[in-house]
């Protein structure tokens, strides 16, 4: 077996097994958080963990998929003696930016309802989210769990996808929901498939692995709220892992068939590219430096970036 193609398959069961691990790690550590002194600390944790993956990521997307997107798309149109001189590379990225936007805005937009967009909270939406955490039995104790949770998962979901999760009476609906807003992840391990050294394999592997390690604890806490029996949160842990795996047999089937051009694996790559831009700037600086500006969370995300920038000097042209 190609040595290349064998840390692609090891790439793949990493990132399903880390996924799914931390999906399932919530439900004994809710348990232990109940008597736990340390809860703020563990919010303080994952924000931090949250920004240093925040850096490298960046760098991921600055350093590793943005160079080699536009090298291999210029390489292909070079070998086609192609005279265009469009920025088909920036243009390709900014469409996998848009495609994630599109249907993140869309989704929820639905769940939300036709006159209440993202970002749009109503005085019900609070009611809601106030009185979701009074139950009838065990009250204080079950609503000292719920701030717990909301402050553990503040780093890993956006705020609209857990309104909504806690408004949704559906299991189903909510589980078909974050999954629909889980595709993008499979452009990420897309990636992935699509590298042809193993070094580069390594290194998205890194940065991929961070990322499923906060956001698959953070939606773990939130939909094991949704589905109240084990059977049901491991079915949807399996397919919200397979999901975040997937992309990197995708990505190898693209790659080792031989029927794909090298212009349209740069062109997907580029569409990768701007997914991990996407993730970085939306889904985790964002929200971590819009309400807070920490000089550790500054550092940690440069450190994050820096560790990128050094594995880009091991690479061998």
């Amino acid at each position: 077996m190609d040595p290349l193609v064998g840390n692609k398959i090891v790439a793949f069961f990493i990132i399903f097994l880390v996924t799914l691990f931390f999906g399932l790690l919530p439900c004994c550590v809710v348990r232990c958080l109940q008597a736990s002194l340390i809860r703020g600390r563990i919010h303080s944790v994952i924000s931090h963990l949250n920004c240093f993956a925040g850096g490298v990521f960046l760098g991921t997307a600055m350093l590793h998929l943005l160079a080699e997107s536009e090298e291999g798309v210029r390489e292909a149109l070079d070998a086609r003696n192609s005279t265009i001189h469009y920025p088909i590379t920036e243009v390709t990225v900014s469409g996998g930016f848009f495609i994630i936007l599109i249907l993140e805005v869309v989704l929820l937009r639905i769940m939300h309802g036709v006159g209440h967009g993202p970002g749009e909270k109503n005085d019900s939406s609070q009611k809601i989210g106030h009185g979701y955490k009074r139950l009838e039995d065990g009250k204080n104790m079950v609503a000292d769990v719920k701030e717990v949770e909301d402050h553990l998962s503040a780093s890993g979901v956006h705020d609209d996808v857990r309104e909504v999760i806690k408004e949704t009476r559906s299991p189903l609906r909510a589980s078909l929901f974050v999954l629909a807003l889980s595709l993008h992840m499979i452009f990420e391990a897309l990636a992935v498939g699509l590298q042809n050294t193993e070094l580069q394999v390594w290194a998205l592997l890194l940065a991929i692995s961070l990322h499923k390690c906060i956001v698959s604890f953070s939606v773990g806490l939130e939909m094991q709220q949704i589905l109240e029996t084990r059977c049901k949160m491991a079915a949807f842990l399996l397919v919200f892992s397979l999901l975040s795996s997937v992309g990197v047999l995708l990505g190898m089937l693209i790659t080792e068939n031989g029927t794909s051009s090298s212009l349209t694996i740069g062109l997907l790559q580029s569409v990768a590219t701007g997914t991990f831009f996407y993730v970085t700037f939306f889904e985790i600086l964002q929200r971590e430096f819009s309400h807070c500006h920490s000089i550790t969370k500054l550092f940690l995300c440069l450190i994050g970036y820096a560790v990128i920038a050094g594995l880009k000097t091991l690479e061998k042209d």
